[in-house]
Parts: structure tokens; C-alpha cells; sequence
């Protein structure tokens, strides 16, 4: 039963995803102005987190969860995982597509949330306007809400406890290896890559709950930033100068 829910989770988010993909991002115009955009996402929040990316293994760990769910290469990483769902749902263990399933539905919600931001922006970055904190805030409280946001967070907690549970799994990393041949000639390696390097990545945390809790506090404080803070407090500077 809880392989058929995950099976058909990641079959409807990984779609989802896809659809918004191909409504928003099916030209190059479009997919560059994303690209830019996430870019200054980038700039943005990684300051926020430098501390914490000090850490060992904290680093890559860090940069996975924000910028390889929802960066600008996963229309392609998402259009190799549409063609080979009924696969990976026989190959993976139930762990594994669990987890699978719960990062697909993390990313395609962000994504949804990220592309309307992006087309707040969009004009203004187009035209070289400098985006402030202040203006990223602003254009984000019209798209989504605070609640929104702590129910994200929740799941990102969610998606590395099931990367801890099957990193754990001792035929998971050579399945993932004989995978690799295979993958390439299906056309879909970018996919590879990207399971492979959350699988390293969370191998090279420590502590993943210490890891995990720490994250999830610090996501918390910067939302509420983001969502809460008295507009006058938030910064007038463009985010490329402050970062």
C-alpha cells in the first residue's frame, strides 16, 4: 500500500512539475529570465546560511536543498524523470521512492511559488533594475504566505530523514552505480546525476538530524524575514551589493 501511494506521488508531482515547466519555461527567453532569477535567489539566501556551510559536510548539503531541487537545470532533470517513473518504481526500494516522491512534491511546489515570484521580478532584472531585499520580500509576500513556508520546511525535514533512512540501505549506492550505463543511453543523465550527488551529499553529513534541526531552525528565521519582518527593517541595497 505505502509503495502505491509513493509510486503515485511521485507520478503526479514529478507531472505537476513538468506542466509548469512547459507553461512557463517552454522558451528559451523564458527559461533565461528564470535563470536570472534564481541567480539572485541564490545571492540572497546562501549569505544567510555561510555559517552553517562552514561546517563539514554542511556545505554541499546546504547547496542541494536550495539550489539542486528547484535551480534552473531541473526542467530537463524533471522532463528524463517523467520518461522513466514506471521504471524506477519497480528498481527503487520502497524507501527510496518515498523519498523520491517527497523531494518531487517539495520541488514542484517551490517551483510554483518560485515562478511566481519570478514574473513579479522579472521586468525589473530584465531592464537592469537592481533588486533589493526589500523588493525580493515584497514580491514574495504576494505569492505566498508564511503558513506556506513552514509546511515546506516540514517537508525538506521530511525529504533528508528518508535520504538518511536510505543512505543507510547497503545495495542502494551499487544500484545506483549499475544504473549509470543504462541512464546515459536512455538520455536521462542529468537524473543520475542528480541522485547520485543527494545520495554523496547526505553520506558526507555526520549527523544528519543535528544537520537537519539546525536547518530547519535556520529556514525558519530567514522566512520569517522574509514574510514577517517590518518592511522598514528590510534592506534598500541590491542583494548582488550585499551579498
Amino acid at each position: 500500500m505505502a509503495h502505491a501511494q509513493s509510486r503515485k506521488r511521485l507520478r503526479d508531482f514529478v507531472a505537476a512539475s513538468n506542466t509548469l515547466h512547459r507553461a512557463h519555461l517552454d522558451t528559451p527567453e523564458r527559461r533565461d529570465a528564470y535563470r536570472d532569477f534564481v541567480d539572485l535567489q541564490l545571492e540572497y539566501f546562501l549569505p544567510l546560511y555561510a555559517d552553517l556551510r562552514e561546517r563539514p559536510g554542511y556545505g554541499p548539503a546546504i547547496d542541494f536543498v536550495i539550489s539542486d531541487l528547484v535551480g534552473p537545470g531541473i526542467a530537463d532533470r524533471d522532463r528524463e524523470l517523467e520518461k522513466v517513473v514506471p521504471v524506477m518504481t519497480r528498481l527503487l526500494p520502497g524507501r527510496a521512492l518515498a523519498a523520491l516522491a517527497t523531494a518531487m512534491e517539495l520541488n514542484a511546489r517551490i517551483l510554483e511559488i518560485n515562478l511566481g515570484i519570478s514574473q513579479r521580478l522579472a521586468p525589473a532584472i530584465a531592464n537592469g533594475e537592481h533588486i533589493s531585499e526589500r523588493r525580493y520580500c515584497l514580491a514574495t509576500r504576494e505569492v505566498a504566505m508564511f503558513d506556506d513556508f513552514t509546511t515546506l520546511i516540514g517537508m525538506t525535514r521530511e525529504a533528508g530523514m528518508s535520504l538518511e533512512r536510505i543512505v543507510a540501505l547497503p545495495m542502494i549506492g551499487p544500484l545506483l552505480k549499475s544504473m549509470r550505463g543504462p541512464a546515459r543511453l536512455a538520455g536521462v543523465g542529468d537524473l543520475q546525476s542528480f541522485l547520485e550527488k543527494g545520495l554523496a551529499t547526505f553520506r558526507g553529513v555526520e549527523d544528519v538530524h543535528e544537520f537537519l534541526e539546525l536547518l530547519e531552525d535556520r529556514m525558519e528565521t530567514v522566512f520569517h524575514r522574509v514574510f514577517l519582518e517590518d518592511v522598514e527593517q528590510l534592506s534598500g541595497a541590491p542583494i548582488a551589493e550585499a551579498a
